[in-house]
C-alpha cells in the first residue's frame, strides 16, 4: 500500500468517526472542512433571515429564531451576551470561526448562556433534524455588570433558579390553575418565555385590577421593572422561564 493510499484510507476512517458522533457536542471533530466565509458573507445576528427581532430597546434585543428542517443560518456575528431558550428542539450542526465544528442537540426549555461580550464569534448553525427548530433568544445590549439591581426572587418559592450569571439571572415558574407567585420585585428589565401557556393574570403592586393575557407555547415579552403578582387564571398548568438583567 502506497503512502497516498494509506493517507486516503486514514481520512476515510476519521470521516466515519465524525459521523458516528452526530448528536453529541464534541470539541475536536468536524464533519467536513469548514469553508471560511468572505467578509461580505458575514451578517449581524439581527440581519440573519432565521433570527427575527420581535422587540428591541436600549437594554434587550429579543429574537424568535425559526430554522426549518435542514435549514442553515448565514454566518452571523455574535458580540453581545446571549441567552437562548429552545422551544422545539432538534439536532444541530454548528460551525464557528473561533472553535471546532460541533454536532449536538437542543432540548426544549434548556437554557444556554453565551458570553459573547467577552469573546465574540462568527458562527453558522444548521438544523440537521427533520422538524422545525424554534427558539426564543435575547441579546444583552448593555455591557458590564451593576446597571440594575440584585435580581433576587428568594422571597417567593414560585421561582426556581435556572441561570445565575454576573449580568443576568433566570428562573423557571410552574403554576397550577389558580396558583399565585405572590408578590415579587423585579429591579431590572426582564424577559418572560412561555413553555406551556394559558391565561396569565398580572397585577402590579398597589393596583386593584389584574391584566389578562392568553398565551401559548413560545410567546415571549420584555418585562418592565416593578413589583408584581402573577396568577394562573386558566384551567391547565402553566410553565414559563423569566430572566432579569443585573
Amino acid at each position: 500500500m502506497t503512502a497516498t493510499m494509506r493517507a486516503t484510507r486514514a481520512a476515510g476512517v476519521l470521516g466515519s468517526l465524525c459521523v458516528l458522533t452526530l448528536g453529541v457536542f464534541h470539541g475536536g471533530c468536524a464533519l467536513a472542512q469548514v469553508q471560511k466565509p468572505s467578509p461580505s458573507e458575514i451578517v449581524e445576528t439581527a440581519q440573519d433571515p432565521y433570527h427575527h427581532v420581535i422587540f428591541e430597546n436600549d437594554d434587550i434585543r429579543l429574537f424568535r429564531v425559526v430554522i426549518p428542517p435542514h435549514g442553515r443560518t448565514k454566518w452571523h456575528r455574535q458580540a453581545l451576551d446571549y441567552v437562548n431558550t429552545p422551544i422545539l428542539g432538534t439536532t444541530i450542526h454548528k460551525d464557528s470561526l473561533s472553535e471546532p465544528s460541533k454536532d449536538g442537540s437542543m432540548k426544549p426549555g434548556a437554557v444556554r448562556y453565551l458570553p459573547y461580550s467577552q469573546k465574540s464569534d462568527v458562527d453558522q448553525v444548521t438544523n440537521t433534524g427533520d422538524t422545525l427548530n424554534s427558539q426564543v433568544a435575547f441579546e444583552i445590549k448593555r455591557k458590564g455588570i451593576g446597571h440594575f439591581g440584585p435580581a433576587d426572587r428568594t422571597n417567593t418559592q414560585a421561582f426556581k433558579m435556572i441561570l445565575d450569571k454576573p449580568v443576568v439571572r433566570g428562573w423557571h415558574v410552574h403554576l397550577e390553575p389558580g396558583q399565585s407567585t405572590g408578590d415579587y420585585t423585579q429591579s431590572g428589565p426582564g424577559v418572560r418565555v412561555i413553555l406551556a401557556g394559558g391565561r396569565l393574570m398580572t397585577r402590579e403592586k398597589g393596583a386593584v385590577a389584574f391584566s389578562e393575557q392568553h398565551l401559548t407555547q413560545g410567546d415571549a415579552a420584555v418585562l418592565p421593572k416593578g413589583t408584581f403578582e402573577v396568577i394562573n387564571g386558566g384551567t391547565t398548568p402553566m410553565d414559563y422561564n423569566e430572566y432579569e438583567l443585573r
